[in-house]
């Protein structure tokens, strides 16, 4: 799939408590790229003109995709996405349990409901669900207490998330499981994942884990200048 060439990276045990502070545009698109991700569903942060693509695998109960929202994530915005060179397409694997599940299919609803208007609203309640996080499989992600989490996001409409889920779960699990074997065929096995895309080159990088600042700045930096 990757042309140009491969770079791949392994995986850290990051630790912080800083909160991601940063944030972007958000848009939205339908085309598929050249590395064959379908962009349809998926939020995008930055600028749709950017020539790096990073692909973002998530899990909302993954402690370690915390970790990397809090550590290098910002810098990762403030240096790469508000200068046009990155932007961030958020993809789910929910690999954990069902309850990863549960919220993937809730991110897909919520990103519905506010993409053509408030598009930023989709960020306070992913950075609002990874401020909540509790211990996978203890249940804080439930249906029931993630619609009361989303109630208290500004510029989320709760019964609209809940309208969406009930009526699209089955269609939005089905396209989730589809990706998520897409996704393994890049070698995509557990979050966080990324893969970084130069599309006018062809050229990709691959990294896993809560990686450093550093390690995303390098990996950057080789597939944009190839």
């Amino acid at each position: 799939m990757v042309s140009g060439g491969a770079i791949i990276y392994g995986g850290s045990v990051l630790q912080s408590n800083q909160a991601t502070s940063v944030t972007a545009p958000f848009r939205s698109s339908s085309s598929t790229t050249g590395f064959g991700i379908e962009l349809q569903d998926h939020p995008i942060m930055g600028s749709l003109d950017a020539p790096i693509d990073m692909y973002y695998w998530s899990d909302y109960q993954c402690p370690f995709c915390r970790r990397f929202e809090r550590n290098a994530f910002p810098k990762l915005v403030e240096n790469f996405v508000h200068s046009g060179t990155v932007r961030v397409i958020f993809i789910e694997f929910p690999y954990l349990s069902a309850a990863s599940m549960t919220a993937a299919v809730m991110d897909r609803c919520v990103w519905r409901t506010v993409r053509d208007d408030t598009p930023r609203a989709y960020w306070r309640w992913h950075s609002t669900l990874f401020d909540e996080q509790g211990s996978n499989k203890s249940g804080w992600a439930s249906t029931e207490d993630l619609l009361d989490i989303t109630s208290d996001v500004d510029g989320v409409d709760a019964s609209a998330v809940e309208s969406c889920t009930n009526t699209h779960r089955a269609e939005i699990e089905a396209s989730i499981n589809s990706e998520m074997d897409r996704a393994t065929q890049f070698g995509i096995r557990g979050t966080p994942a990324f893969i970084l895309y130069n599309r006018t080159e062809d050229v990709a990088g691959k990294l896993v884990g809560a990686q450093p600042y550093d390690r995303f700045d390098e990996a950057i930096t080789q597939v944009q200048n190839p």
